[in-house]
């Protein structure tokens, strides 16, 4: 399946036409819709987890990929078959072909997903939502038993707009009419939005609370006033994952209302989930952290993580971001907290030329900024400035953190000596 030529075309039509020309697989399933900023994936694998562990057969729809188109579908956990992944496309494929206007690479994607859930007839379907919210292909889902946002922040100001205000009004179309939302703590004109969105369709929002307990390398433990005094405890790696955390938390609580689930098997479900490239450990000499963060927001989320004393380290950075991102302003948030930086190009067409972001960066004095174009060699620097009892952090793209990734399963990418 190749339509990325398309690129993004924000709107329904399109979607609605693949979906009816597939039977309207959307209109067979229970979902719970992720939007927001930053945070979606993290939230939606935590929900997906809880409710696996709570006995619901449980589909579970993210963006972006590693590296592999087929690790955004999975169903109680694990990825299509490769032979029903096939059959799904092709059948995705020959609908989208008959289009009078031909579907996005992620509208079509989006009906693999929601084919393969309803002809699996999981219990529940968790989507995150592409980008924005009104016009996210995700958004064709009729009224959610659940729909969750995440903190909003600036992003993608090209599609949704220039302001905070602006984007939020974008996300919060994803609120329907009468439906239940979970709301994480938001700036206030992002608030602002979603208060009026849902005052104007009738719908009720939850704004959970917690309370960090501790967060160290083993992960973070929380706990939400209203859940019954209950413990919620996640192994992804950040004080900022509480937030998520109790996001799912909430959710779940609403979710299970009036019904007999076991929360012991909840909570323990929700406690294993994992998250590929947020905060996420690459062991080895050096060792390495590569984290996803692709937008300003996500960058300070991550300099606030670095300051913990788990993840406190002279960590020799490697960075690369997308042609649509502030890369300088991201990369200066973390300066405090880094030894060395070398600037590199994500994989893809839209990854970011590093001579040009060197040239937008004003580093102090005791930090220089080599540029090495090829991730893997990029890399290679890094260890070799770390040492064996050194730390390398890979960041500034989903894309790059994915390519960091196989660099790193590959013992022969990592040569510090």
């Amino acid at each position: 399946m190749d339509r990325q030529r398309f690129g993004i075309r924000p709107g329904l039509a399109r979607t609605a036409d693949l979906m009816a020309r597939l039977g309207h697989p959307e209109r067979r399933l229970r979902v719970v819709h992720v939007a927001g900023t930053n945070g979606k994936g993290s939230t939606a694998v935590l929900i997906a987890a809880g409710l696996r562990a709570a006995g619901l057969k449980t589909g579970l729809y993210t963006s972006p990929d590693l590296g592999n188109l087929a690790e955004r579908v999975q169903v109680d956990g694990a990825l299509l078959p490769d032979g029903e992944w096939r059959a799904l496309a092709r059948r995705v494929e020959a609908a989208a072909e008959a289009a009078p206007d031909p579907p996005t690479l992620f509208e079509c994607l989006t009906a693999v997903a929601l084919l393969a859930f309803a002809d699996r007839r999981v219990a529940v379907a968790v989507l995150e939502v592409g980008l924005g919210g009104t016009f996210d292909a995700t958004n064709i889902v009729p009224v959610p038993a659940l729909t969750v946002l995440t903190p909003i922040a600036v992003d993608h100001q090209e599609v949704l707009g220039s302001t905070v205000a602006a984007i939020a009004r974008d996300k919060a179309g994803v609120i329907k009419p009468g439906g239940r939302v979970v709301v994480a703590p938001q700036a206030p004109l992002a608030r602002a939005e979603v208060v009026r969105r849902a005052r104007e369709v009738g719908a009720v929002l939850r704004w959970p609370a917690h309370r960090v307990l501790w967060s160290d390398a083993s992960g973070v433990t929380i706990a939400v006033p209203g859940l019954a005094g209950r413990v919620w405890r996640t192994k992804l790696l950040g004080r900022h994952q509480g937030g998520n955390l109790a996001v799912a938390a909430t959710a779940l609580g609403w979710l299970g209302e009036g019904l007999d689930w076991d929360w012991d098997a909840i909570g323990a479900g929700v406690a294993q989930a994992d998250w590929p490239a947020r905060l996420e450990v690459l062991p080895g000499r050096p060792l390495g952290l590569v984290d996803g963060a692709h937008n300003l927001h996500a960058a300070h989320a991550l300099a606030k993580a670095l300051a913990e004393p788990h993840l406190t380290r002279p960590w020799h950075l490697v960075w690369g971001t997308l042609t649509d991102k502030p890369s300088a302003a991201m990369l200066r948030a973390l300066v405090p907290r880094v030894a060395s930086v070398v600037l590199t190009r994500p994989p893809g067409p839209r990854g970011q030329d590093p001579a040009v972001i060197r040239q937008q960066l004003r580093l102090p004095g005791r930090l220089d900024a080599a540029v090495v174009d090829r991730v893997p060699e990029a890399i290679r620097l890094a260890a070799r400035r770390a040492g064996p009892s050194g730390a390398v952090l890979v960041a500034g793209s989903l894309a790059l953190a994915g390519e960091a990734r196989q660099c790193w399963s590959q013992a022969a990418a990592i040569d510090p000596l």
